[in-house]
């Protein structure tokens, strides 16, 4: 089983439509995002890196106790900083290789069919 305790950085961050179209980048064209995953909890922090973005900035974070078994990451959620995130989120991911994996949320966000891909590299243990 893939192994994901240690920090990640987020690479890419895409969204897609019902029939597989891109949208707009859902984190702007220069996603910043880091993930500490722990023997029990995740931290996670996502936003829009762009110096200049336009205001209000895209960002989010969360943390809280998760389960994964090889494949499906199950997030239980104890403090975010919007109440949306305030939920059990539930990931599929997709390794690339031990240390690159691609998460694909499996609760739609555009509508029945579309989402989110997130592509996370491992940097440290």
């Amino acid at each position: 089983m893939p192994d994901l305790i240690g920090t990640w950085k987020l690479l890419e961050a895409r969204a897609y439509d019902v029939d597989g179209t891109d949208l707009p980048p859902p984190l702007g064209p220069e996603p910043m995002g880091v993930i500490l995953y722990g023997p029990e909890r995740i931290m996670v922090t996502l936003g829009d890196g762009r110096r200049d973005a336009p205001a209000p900035r895209a960002f989010n974070a969360y943390a809280g106790r998760y389960d994964f078994d090889g494949e499906t990451l199950v997030i239980h959620v104890d403090s975010a900083s919007s109440p949306e995130s305030m939920t059990k989120q539930v990931r599929r991911l997709i390794f690339e290789t031990p240390d690159r994996y691609v998460a694909v949320p499996l609760t739609p966000f555009f509508g029945i069919g579309s989402g989110l891909k997130h592509t996370w590299q491992r940097t440290g243990r």
